[in-house]
């Protein structure tokens, strides 16, 4: 009688131990799938013309997409994005758009444009730095490749994390950039 239950003892001691195995490894899978998800997002989500993105260093509010003639004879269209620009950090920036440069992203057929002529609207000249807390209007400018059909195209607007103590030297830097938007739309005075 105590043989048999010394082995009852030891099957139900089998069973919970293999159970909580059972549980604990559940719970580790579940718990390790949502640190995935959360490392790396699938999609950014969408936002539409007039909603501002917080790109790190700066804050930009696409305003309109517009297909443009050529400036000069022989030259490409050209897809203009207006927008506004806010310097979020303390101080002048020279590299708004992070180092090395990430503007927005256009994209149409899945196919990467190269990047955008960026301008003042206040005076034509090349964006090349943004004070503080003062809101600039600035156009975007792809040339248009030549096989390109007009209809929808994708801007994907990435954002750089700010590390008040990095790692390596302890220092306050700028680091990695991340996709945290993407706006898509027909361009207007597209045919």
């Amino acid at each position: 009688m105590t043989e048999t239950r010394q082995t009852s003892l030891f099957r139900r001691l089998r069973l919970r131990l293999a159970a909580s195995i059972g549980v604990a490894a559940a719970v580790l899978v579940g718990l390790w799938l949502q640190v995935e998800e959360a490392r790396a997002p699938r999609d950014p989500p969408e936002v539409a013309a007039g909603e501002p993105v917080d790109l790190g260093r700066v804050e930009i509010t696409p305003l309109a997409l517009t297909l443009a003639p050529p400036r000069r004879e022989g030259e490409p269209e050209r897809l203009l994005l207006r927008a506004r620009l806010l310097n979020l950090t303390g101080e002048s920036q020279v590299a708004v758009f992070g180092f090395p440069p990430h503007p927005p992203e256009l994209a149409a057929g899945g196919v990467a444009w190269p990047e955008p002529e960026i301008t003042l609207d206040r005076d034509g000249e090349l964006l090349v730095q943004l004070h503080p807390r003062l809101a600039e209007r600035v156009t975007l400018a792809w040339q248009v490749p030549p096989d390109w059909q007009p209809g929808p195209v994708s801007l994907t607007f990435h954002r750089q994390t700010f590390k008040l103590r990095d790692n390596l030297y302890g220092k306050a830097s700028w680091l990695l950039f991340q996709p945290v938007a993407r706006m898509s739309m027909v361009p207007e005075g597209a045919p």
